[in-house]
């Protein structure tokens, strides 16, 4: 099936004005005495994708692709931390972030009404348990910042999201061969931030 010329439009529509808002945070649970990560403590993100929808057709969120950098405090103070930072050039300066969090969610099931907004929160968790390698850097750079007086929750932070949306109403193409044009008009793919890779 194909679209009328006034489905076209609405569903051009779509592509060319839907856009996204992400904010995130992180916070430390389970903390020492001294202020700093303990070993069976937990780092959490907070990550909030909001879909913002003009156009007259709603939106079914499908993917979310998220990506949360710490900026590296010890890094940047000269010492060795034999850990993958990526350099960011901020001016004449150089900042080294390190990925902290990163992954999928496929689960919202979160629609996105016409001609307004929606929300999908997620809550991501880093354990030792879970990803010591990581898990270590992240209490590392944590455990740096508070021997300098800064808390853990006041180190800057670089977030990445990318975010796949099903367009209502727009009809799937008739063969799994079909030309890319056919495939992609039924979604859009929309993103936040820049990706600075692993």
């Amino acid at each position: 099936m194909g679209l009328s010329v006034a489905n076209f439009v609405s569903v051009a529509q779509v592509h060319g004005s839907a856009g996204v808002e992400a904010t995130s945070s992180v916070g430390y649970l389970g903390l020492a005495s001294n202020g700093t990560l303990s070993d069976n403590g937990t780092a959490r993100s907070w990550i909030n994708v909001t879909a913002v929808n003009p156009s007259s057709r709603s939106l079914q969120f499908d993917t979310v692709i998220y990506k949360l950098w710490l900026e590296d405090l010890p890094r940047e103070a000269g010492y060795a931390v034999g850990r993958t930072d990526v350099p960011v050039q901020n001016g004449t300066m150089t900042r080294w972030i390190y990925l902290a969090f990163s992954g999928s969610n496929t689960s919202s099931g979160v629609s996105v009404p016409a001609f307004g907004r929606a929300t999908v929160p997620l809550v991501v968790d880093l354990t030792a348990r879970l990803d010591p390698y990581t898990f270590a850097a992240v209490q590392n750079i944590t455990g740096f910042a508070v021997s300098h007086g800064v808390s853990p929750t006041a180190i800057p932070s670089e977030l990445f999201i990318l975010t796949s949306l099903y367009i209502d109403g727009a009809p799937p193409p008739d063969s799994p061969t079909a030309a890319l044009y056919l495939t992609d008009i039924v979604r859009i793919v929309i993103g936040q931030g820049t990706d600075y890779g692993a």
